[in-house]
């Protein structure tokens, strides 16, 4: 598991790649779907306090998580004026490594006139784990997009140790290339062990979620999502504006797992209500 693999090519195809287009009707549907290992995508599913023709479709994990050496890609492509929720069926599990880390690359492509929404539940990092996660965005006018990008620590029973590092990086550039924004976060098992006040503190799980788009009322939104985050006992928020007018980040930090899926959910009916006038339910995963 955690031999150099020196025999197998590098993986330059992305292991899923899916596209959602709109029906005459206003529904929006998958219309490519290119699936490998380690993903299956579940059937496109239709829920309740959803927006009308809003597609959600789960990404489910085959191989148990994310293994040393592995660079796990998908690219998800919506079409303009699709309507799109994605997310995971479970956390994601980073496992021990030896030697060589772990890499997750996300591209998304959001045309002009879509709700794109990609929140997969939060990574889960095992002693030794070492992740770079890149979630790498390709913005178009009138576009919107919801996106988090979330992690915690467990050890297992009868494992110990720290994880190695966290290492995120959150980028949203034009169709031109030009960049909009980026959000970088570097984390080592020894940063959240020392408890540093100011820094970390007693909190062992950490989010950041963007409501992205331009010409989005920033004040107002970031009023809502504050007021949506303020009575959380057990998490901290921040909230501040994306610069070159393109949308909002809540940086969040919680005591544990739980605290964490439920803030991110509150950010998450605070942006999608904004933008539909819906609020959605809890997922039941």
């Amino acid at each position: 598991m955690n031999a150099r693999q020196t025999m197998l090519p590098g993986q330059t195809r992305p292991a899923a790649q899916i596209s959602f287009s709109r029906a005459p009707s206003g529904i929006s549907y998958v219309s490519r779907q290119e699936v490998g290992y380690p993903f299956h995508l579940g059937r496109t599913l239709k829920l309740p306090q959803d927006p009308p023709g809003m597609a959600a479709i789960y990404l489910q994990s085959c191989s148990g998580g994310l293994f040393a050496g592995e660079h796990v890609r998908l690219h998800l492509h919506a079409e303009a004026g699709t309507q799109v929720h994605v997310s995971t069926g479970a956390a994601t599990i980073v496992h021990s490594m030896l030697e060589q880390p772990a890499r997750q690359t996300v591209t998304l492509l959001a045309e002009s006139g879509t709700l794109l929404e990609y929140l997969p539940m939060a990574t889960i990092l095992f002693p030794q784990a070492r992740l770079h996660s890149q979630v790498l965005l390709t913005l178009h006018p009138e576009a919107r997009v919801l996106m988090s990008d979330a992690f915690c620590v467990h050890t297992p029973s009868g494992s110990e140790g720290l994880p190695g590092y966290y290492r995120a990086h959150l980028e949203v550039r034009c169709p031109a290339g030009r960049l909009l924004a980026a959000d970088r976060l570097a984390l080592t098992g020894e940063d959240l062990q020392r408890c540093l006040p100011g820094v970390s503190g007693s909190f062992k799980a950490l989010a950041t979620f963007m409501l992205i788009g331009q010409g989005l009322p920033v004040d107002e939104v970031k009023q809502g999502l504050r007021t949506a985050l303020s009575a959380l006992a057990d998490s901290y928020v921040g909230v501040s504006a994306l610069p070159n007018d393109c949308g909002v980040s809540v940086r969040v930090m919680s005591l544990d797992a739980v605290a964490l899926r439920h803030a991110l959910h509150l950010a998450w009916a605070a942006a999608r209500l904004h933008l539909t006038g819906v609020v959605p339910q809890v997922r039941r995963k």
